[in-house]
């Protein structure tokens, strides 16, 4: 029951090919200060780079509008906390994505563990090996398996195990 009411990109060139690839007959925009204020929307989806998000989210919620955004959250831990704090504050949700755990192997071993035939983890332990060159502005990351990559199997392990993480490991 969604309506995409607008498009915005730094490039009003790329906004204009995305909507007409897509078959969109929304309005375009540059600027998102001038397309907020255009179509006044109700929820913001941020697929920004992660340096953006921070001014993206903050600016959607001080202006009402609810946002979805992805990860990395935002590209430092200052700002991940300014974005909560706005949400907070202006009472606008504010919710990153994650999809992983609706994969059908993840929801299949999920269904094991609920139905108590391996019994109770303990312990949850993945090891992810790829020569990561996915682009863009993850090429410049040091180590983008960990920073953009690993919450995904974070989350896995959260929603496989039903809990919460008491400590947590990485090396890159």
């Amino acid at each position: 029951d969604a309506v995409i009411v607008g498009l915005c990109d730094l490039s009003l060139a790329s906004a204009e090919k995305r909507a007409k690839d897509e078959g969109l007959s929304c309005p375009v925009f540059d600027d998102l200060d001038r397309a907020l204020s255009a179509v006044k929307p109700d929820l913001v989806f941020d697929v920004t780079i992660p340096e953006a998000h921070h001014q993206v989210v903050t600016t959607a919620l001080s202006r009402g509008c609810a946002v979805f955004g992805e990860k990395p959250m935002a590209s430092n831990l200052g700002d991940a906390h300014a974005m909560v704090a706005a949400s907070a504050a202006t009472g606008r949700p504010y919710a990153v994505m994650q999809n992983r755990r609706y994969l059908k192997g993840i929801r299949s071993l999920r269904a094991l563990l609920d139905s108590g035939a391996v019994g109770e983890p303990s312990f949850v332990t993945a090891d992810f090996f790829i020569g990561a060159h996915f682009g863009g502005f993850r090429e410049e990351m040091e180590h983008p398996l960990l920073i953009d990559m690993a919450i995904h199997t974070f989350d896995q392990a959260r929603f496989i195990t039903g809990a919460d993480a008491v400590e947590v490991s990485a090396h890159g």
